[in-house]
């Protein structure tokens, strides 16, 4: 009973999530159109009205999701303004934005193509009097026409609805009984049916010669021959199969044509010129599809996804695993693990000890359904060669490994197969570890649905993950859904899968706490789930619990011999140099380049002296920063050369910061770099090649440190010039003054030079010391006494003036 409401359960799930699907809608725009183009799930009933300027695209699922994130990322908001989804299961509603009509058809392969056009609806009118019918549709250069004579539509009439074919074309005059048995039915001389009836009659008599001559008409002309068709013909299934398909075929040509005459692939035709006789019912064996080998595609149909279907071997990928060789949902039943794997034991030996071929496939097989890749790996290894296909053994053993989550290369047998319609497109995600721009993530999504629950469980968080990582949060969510619904408690790597989402999301505190939990349980992901949570605190800037780094080193004891040892290693240098403790992470770093490599420790450099430079004391930094000035080589100098140099420069050491600057020449030029230099040869008194780093740059803070330059110089007329320029008067002042121009210092203001007083006061000193001409002895020795106390209290007036400061910028 138990047992029996679990299967009841699992099912119950398994059909819950088949119905759950979301509908990745795409968009392209044409000249004349937009299109918008989604992918129906086998099986979903679908409707769409347009009333007024909304458009409603019904689905029979209440799970069904669209996701249209991407929509408007190739179309403008004109005549699509908004499409939107209130929840999942509700209509698809599309604001237009002008007085449009939308068309729309679905392909045989279950895209569904809306097409928003301005302007009325296409008519279509057939004249009764018409000799041919003429199938006309808009074009930007004029009508495409099809021309179809009346035996053609006769033909054409018979094929779709043989009863009103009979009555309508072929039948009696108004007002007369309708004709039944033999039907006379008009061919025309040429067609190959009347060719077909020639070759087999015999020469014509006296009698026929009569009955010719009495068909002719009035005018002279003769009248068509006559072909005897039966009205029995109406009760033949076979044939009203065959109208049935020419039916559909019909359409879909109309349709096919439409759109390439719309886009400018066909040219229209003279209505008037002389055209090939069509006959749906020829003798012989014709096809029954007349788009059987017929496709119109467009290169803008190849950019939206949207391809005309042709017939079948052409659809095909013939590269793509079929489905049957992956059919794992199917491999197990809902009996006990034990039981399933006992029973296939005691079949697997036959007689002497012989191998039973078949047994073990099945047994293999089994541990695939239960997750069990290695055992499954180890029990295919019983089956001789000559006995399985190296492609089937190669197939299994690799979803075998992706069941155990082992690592694969980088080429296996799935390789390139994420654009297939089927199952492997599901299995080549996962070997691929990354889900690719080009995937046909429906079929991936139906793959894991027909998944068993466990299996789902055991193998959604990662999927999960993969899409998070491809930046596809809705089908990253309905994986994770899809877990949910399967009751089961404690799933391995979900925690991840969460963080992987929330990272995508922005959702920086949610990833926090999934990757705190991870770690917290201690299972076989905490390793990674710890590096990843400290990188997430690198990056955030966050504060580090204490006892991070020596979590980090007992798991990296753990691991040292696996590839997560290396990056165990790596965490620990950041966590160390996090929680302020730069002499271990130091010595970590210089072991990590002794077992690792200088890869690796490049890697830990960036975060390292980044850490350093931002947190620690000016004593520490001091202790590792001049050693990293003299001996670190271009390639960590380029990670962090230009923060390092800014503080050795603000701590007074321009020699150091020069040098580590030099090192980063190889790297792309940038503004604030050629600054620094500038800075630093100043400090070093080095004008000229300040003055080389400054050529070409521009701004205020440019023009300050020329004039410092030309300061160093003595070059004050011109180094006044630039502090003019960069806005500083009172320095500009004080240049003048030094330079002797008076006049250029007297022209400022006052107020916003105070060191124009003392030009003036100078050019007062100058008048004061002159020597008085033409007075007497006595009178010019007054004069004398009375201008040096002039010039004394002028000079007294100067010194309190004057700054001492040797350049305009101390």
């Amino acid at each position: 009973m138990i047992s029996r409401a679990i299967a009841i359960a699992t099912a119950v799930v398994v059909a819950g999530y088949a119905e759950a699907q979301t509908i990745v809608a795409r968009s392209g725009e044409h000249n004349d159109f937009t299109r918008l183009v989604m992918r129906i799930p086998n099986g979903v009933e679908w409707s769409l009205t347009q009333s007024d300027r909304t458009a409603t695209v019904n689905v029979g699922s209440p799970t069904a999701e669209f996701n249209t994130q991407s929509v408007f990322d190739l179309i403008p908001r004109t005549r699509i303004q908004s499409v939107s989804q209130a929840g999942p299961g509700q209509p698809l509603r599309i604001e237009l934005g002008c007085e449009c009509r939308v068309d729309y058809y679905q392909q045989a392969d279950g895209y569904l193509v809306i097409d928003v056009r301005e302007g009325p609806q296409v008519a279509l009118s057939v004249p009764n009097d018409a000799t041919s019918l003429p199938l006309t549709f808009p074009s930007t250069t004029g009508a495409l026409g099809l021309n179809l004579d009346r035996q053609d539509l006769a033909s054409a009439r018979v094929a779709m609805d043989l009863a009103g074919a009979v009555a309508q074309t072929f039948g009696s005059e108004q007002g007369q009984p309708r004709q039944t048995g033999p039907v006379n039915l008009p061919i025309l001389s040429e067609t190959p049916t009347q060719r077909f009836a020639s070759s087999h009659s015999q020469t014509p008599t006296v009698d026929d010669q009569s009955e010719a001559e009495d068909d002719k008409s009035d005018d002279g002309k003769s009248e068509p021959p006559t072909l005897e068709a039966d009205a029995s013909l109406l009760m033949d299934f076979d044939e009203n199969r065959r109208a049935a398909l020419v039916n559909d075929s019909e359409s879909r040509l109309l349709q096919q044509l439409g759109r390439a005459s719309e886009q400018g692939l066909l040219q229209p035709t003279d209505q008037a010129a002389a055209s090939g006789n069509l006959d749906p019912l020829g003798n012989g064996d014709r096809p029954l599809n007349a788009l059987a080998n017929i496709s119109v595609t467009s290169a803008i149909d190849r950019e939206t996804g949207l391809l005309a279907v042709g017939g079948e071997e052409e659809n095909k990928d013939t590269h793509c695993i079929p489905d049957h060789e992956l059919s794992i949902y199917k491999w197990g039943t809902e009996d006990p693990f034990s039981q399933q794997i006992g029973t296939l034991r005691n079949q697997l030996l036959g007689e002497f000890d012989q191998v039973n071929r078949e047994a073990a496939l099945k047994m293999a097989r089994t541990y695939l359904y239960f997750g069990f890749g290695a055992e499954a790996a180890a029990t295919l290894r019983l089956i001789p060669d000559t006995s399985l296909s190296e492609k089937s053994r190669e197939i299994m053993v690799t979803m075998g490994r992706i069941l155990d989550g082992d690592a694969l290369p980088v080429n296996t047998i799935f390789t390139g197969q994420q654009t297939c319609g089927g199952d492997s497109a599901f299995w080549a995600a996962m070997s691929d570890g990354v889900v690719k721009s080009i995937a046909n993530t429906d079929a991936i999504q139906q793959a894991f649905a027909k998944l068993p629950a466990h299996l789902r469980v055991q193998i959604g968080p990662r999927m999960s993950t993969l899409f998070a990582d491809a930046g596809d949060h809705h089908v990253a969510k309905a994986a994770l859904r899809a877990v949910d619904r399967t009751g089961v408690e404690n799933v391995p790597d979900r925690n991840m899968a969460e963080a992987a989402i929330a990272e995508l999301e922005g959702n920086t505190e949610e990833e926090v706490r999934s990757l705190t939990q991870e770690v917290a349980q201690q299972s076989e992901n905490t390793p990674r789930a710890l590096i990843e949570l400290i990188d997430l605190t690198y990056r955030e800037r966050r504060a580090i619990s204490p006892d991070v780094p020596d979590l980090t080193a007992s798991y990296e004891l753990e691991n040292r011999e696996t590839v997560l040892g290396a990056d165990l290693r790596e965490a620990e240098v950041k966590a160390l140099a996090m929680a302020g403790r730069f002499d271990e992470a130091f010595m970590r770093a210089a072991r990590l380049e002794i077992r690792d490599g200088q890869v690796a420790r490049n890697r830990v450099n960036d975060p390292l002296m980044t850490l350093l430079t931002e947190n620690s004391d000016d004593v520490t930094f001091l202790k590792y920063a001049l050693v990293f000035a003299e001996e670190a080589g271009a390639a960590r100098a380029g990670q962090v050369g230009e923060m390092v140099a800014r503080r050795l420069l603000d701590l007074g050491f321009p020699e150091q910061a020069e040098t580590l600057l030099r090192k980063m020449s190889l790297e792309p030029s940038n503004e604030a770099r050629r600054m620094m230099a500038a800075e630093a040869h100043l400090a070093m008194e080095q004008p000229q090649r300040a003055l080389v780093e400054l050529m070409g740059l521009e701004g205020q803070q440019a023009d300050r440190m020329r004039a410092q330059a030309l300061w160093l110089n003595k070059e004050y007329e011109r180094a006044s010039e630039y502090m003019l320029s960069a806005q500083e008067p009172n320095e500009a002042a004080r240049g003048f003054w030094h330079s002797e121009d008076l006049q250029a210092a007297e022209s400022l203001d006052a107020a916003e030079a105070p060191f124009r007083a003392v030009a003036d006061l100078t050019t007062q000193i100058d008048t004061a010391v002159q020597e008085p001409q033409g007075l007497p002895p006595l009178a010019e020795a007054r004069a004398l006494i009375e201008s040096s106390v002039g010039a004394r209290n002028s000079i007294e007036e100067l010194l309190r003036q004057v700054e001492r400061a040797p350049a305009p910028d101390q």
